[in-house]
């Protein structure tokens, strides 16, 4: 494993980050891309629970960051909202339409995140173990939800489901220990 791991600073000859490369580097703090990375995989940072911040070369053309948040190029996609950033709330900014899988998972400090009304999809494991997270609106723009994307929300205690999700995948709200209420359109 790669626990004693605290930095990584990604030389520019690498292009491309597969499929949870530095998942689980538990001390892992901070994190630097070249500009040479036009691909990133899932999961990349998964249970990565000491991450503070993700910085980004600015000559790179397909990924950057805002606030050390990582984020494609054209702020559609959220790819990941490090897990020990100090803060209990979040706005995700409205040009975002996908929230990348593992995208919050394991962000303890947040209480509460708000999900623009141009997220359309929410990833694999999204916000996977976010034991703080107590309220979350799910805006009328999204269609899916995929599997474990609330999995072991341990502090939602209510979760509305607009007309516009067509699909919720398997796990989606396991071991939400505290969710008494769930409220579900009929067009479901």
């Amino acid at each position: 494993g790669c626990s004693s791991l605290a930095s990584i600073k990604i030389p520019n000859s690498v292009t491309s980050i597969g499929d949870f490369a530095f998942s689980e580097c538990s001390n892992l703090a901070s994190s630097e891309f070249p500009n040479s990375v036009t691909s990133i995989g899932w999961g990349v940072f998964s249970c990565c629970s000491s991450l503070e911040s993700i910085t980004v070369n600015e000559e790179n053309t397909y990924l950057k960051t805002e606030n050390g948040v990582l984020f494609s190029k054209d702020m559609t996609t959220l790819y990941k909202y490090p897990a020990k950033k100090n803060l209990i709330s979040y706005e995700i900014p409205n040009s975002v339409t996908s929230i990348d899988h593992y995208a919050f998972n394991y962000c303890s400090n947040l209480a509460r995140i708000t999900i623009p009304n141009s997220v359309t999809s929410i990833g694999e494991n999204a916000f996977e173990s976010c034991s703080n997270l107590e309220r979350i609106e799910i805006p009328d723009s999204v269609t899916e939800i995929q599997s474990s994307a609330f999995y072991n929300c341990s502090s939602l205690a209510k979760i509305e489901i607009p007309d516009s999700v067509t699909e919720i995948q398997s796990s989606a709200f396991s071991y939400c220990s505290s969710l008494a209420r769930i409220e579900i359109s009929n067009s479901l």
